[in-house]
C-alpha cells in the first residue's frame, strides 16, 4: 500500500475529478499526506499520481455499493481495527454528501469524521425551493423563479404551470431550468437531458416536464429567469463556518470562464481572488441564520441590469475548483484539520487577500 502505516491520518476522498485532485495535493501540500481516493474508475486525474492511492467503487450513484466500499478502505486503513487513525471523509458530490451524511453512525464506527453538517441541516438548502425560501426570509437577492413538482405531473397541471403560474411569479422566456434535486435528477435519464435546460418557449418548457415526469423525477423543477451577461459576471464565495457556527473564512472570487461542457455547467475553471463586502455578508447572514457547520459555496451572478449580485444555490462542500482558495494563501486542508482533527481553530486568524473592485456591470457586454 502507498499510504504508510506511519501516517497519523487519512484523508479519504470519494470522487475522481479535478477536485478530488485538487484536495489530494492540498493535504500533500500541507501535511505530506497521502491521500486514499475512492473514483468510479481511475481516470487520468489519478493515474499517475504519487499523493494518492485509489479504491475503484464502479458506479456510485446510490449509497450501498459506496459505504460498503468505505468500509473495505477503512478496514485496509486501520488493519481491520488493530491500528485505528482518523480517517478523514471527504465528498466531491452533493450526492456523497448526503451518503456520508445518512449514514454517519456507521462509518464513525470504522473510524471516520465527518466533517458536514446534519441531514436536517442538508435538507435545509440541498433542496433549491427551500433555499430560495430562506433567501425570501433573508432579503438576499436571487432570480425570479417558479417551481414545478414532477410528483404531481399531469399533462394538464403543466399546462397550467406553463401559461399561468410562470407569468405569475415574473418568470420570461428564455429561462433556466434545472433540478431542484441534483442527486435524484442524476439518477434519471432521457434523450436531452442535461445538468441546465437554457429553454426559449413554451412548448420547449411543457415537453421537459413531461419527460422529466416520463423518466422518473418526482423531485421539483426550478424555472428561473436568465441572468444576461457573460461568464465573467458569475462569483464564488467559499465559507467556512467552524463547530460553534462561527464564519471564519470567507473566500471571494470572480469566474474567468465557465465550463459549457454537458453535465459540467456551473462548473469555474478559471477563478480571480476578488472582494465584495455586501455580497459576503449576505452570505454570511445566511449561513448563520440556519447555523451552518463546515465548507459550503455559494453561486452567484451580477445582473447587470441592475448591478445586483443574484444567489443561484448554496453547495454544501468545497466546490470542483476550490484551489483558487490554495493559489490565494488559504489551504482548505488545513481548515479541516485544524477544526476536526486537532480541536479547533482557535484564535487562528485567516486572512483572504485584497484585490481589485469586481467588474462594474456596465463593462459588460452579451
Amino acid at each position: 500500500m502507498r499510504i504508510p502505516q506511519e501516517q497519523p491520518f487519512v484523508p479519504v476522498i470519494t470522487g475522481g475529478d479535478v477536485g478530488t485532485y485538487s484536495l489530494a495535493r492540498e493535504f500533500h501540500e500541507a501535511y505530506g499526506a497521502i491521500s486514499a481516493v475512492i473514483p468510479t474508475a481511475v481516470n487520468r486525474n489519478l493515474k499517475h499520481s504519487r499523493i494518492l492511492e485509489a479504491f475503484p467503487a464502479g458506479p456510485m450513484t446510490t449509497p450501498e455499493p459506496v459505504i460498503a466500499k468505505l468500509k473495505e478502505v477503512a478496514a485496509l486503513l486501520t488493519d481491520d481495527g488493530a491500528h485505528r487513525r482518523p480517517l478523514l471523509l471527504l465528498a466531491n458530490y452533493d450526492h456523497l454528501v448526503r451518503f456520508a451524511v445518512d449514514h454517519r453512525a456507521e462509518l464513525e464506527e470504522v473510524g471516520y469524521t465527518i466533517p458536514y453538517p446534519s441531514a436536517q441541516l442538508l435538507d435545509r438548502v440541498a433542496l433549491k425551493e427551500n433555499f430560495y425560501a430562506l433567501c425570501r426570509e433573508l432579503g438576499v437577492p436571487y432570480p425570479m423563479t417558479a417551481v414545478y413538482d414532477c410528483a404531481a405531473h399531469t399533462d394538464e397541471r403543466a399546462e397550467a404551470f406553463v401559461a399561468e403560474e410562470l407569468a405569475g411569479a415574473g418568470v420570461v422566456y428564455p429561462l433556466v431550468l434545472k433540478a431542484g434535486d441534483g442527486g435524484a435528477w442524476a439518477d434519471i435519464s432521457f434523450t436531452g437531458r442535461r445538468k441546465v435546460h437554457y429553454v426559449d418557449d413554451a412548448e420547449e418548457l411543457t415537453s421537459l416536464l413531461s419527460r422529466a415526469s416520463e423518466a422518473g423525477y418526482t423531485g421539483s423543477l426550478i424555472a428561473q429567469e436568465h441572468i444576461p451577461g457573460p461568464d465573467s459576471q458569475l462569483r464564488l464565495a467559499t465559507y467556512f463556518c467552524d463547530q460553534n457556527g462561527r464564519v471564519r473564512l470567507t473566500a471571494y472570487g470572480e469566474v474567468v470562464v465557465e465550463d459549457h461542457a454537458p453535465g459540467l455547467e456551473g462548473n469555474s475553471p478559471a477563478v480571480l481572488t476578488s472582494r465584495d463586502e455586501a455580497v459576503e455578508k449576505q452570505g454570511a447572514a445566511l449561513l448563520r441564520a440556519i447555523g451552518w457547520r463546515g465548507f459550503a459555496m455559494f453561486d452567484i451572478k451580477v445582473d447587470p441590469r441592475d448591478g445586483v449580485a443574484k444567489f443561484f444555490e448554496l453547495n454544501p462542500r468545497l466546490g470542483r475548483n476550490h484551489h483558487y482558495l490554495t493559489a490565494s494563501g488559504v489551504n482548505p486542508a488545513t481548515l479541516y484539520v485544524e477544526e476536526h482533527l486537532h480541536g479547533g481553530l482557535g484564535g487562528l486568524i485567516i486572512r483572504w487577500p485584497s484585490s481589485r473592485p469586481c467588474t462594474p456591470p456596465c463593462r459588460c457586454h452579451w
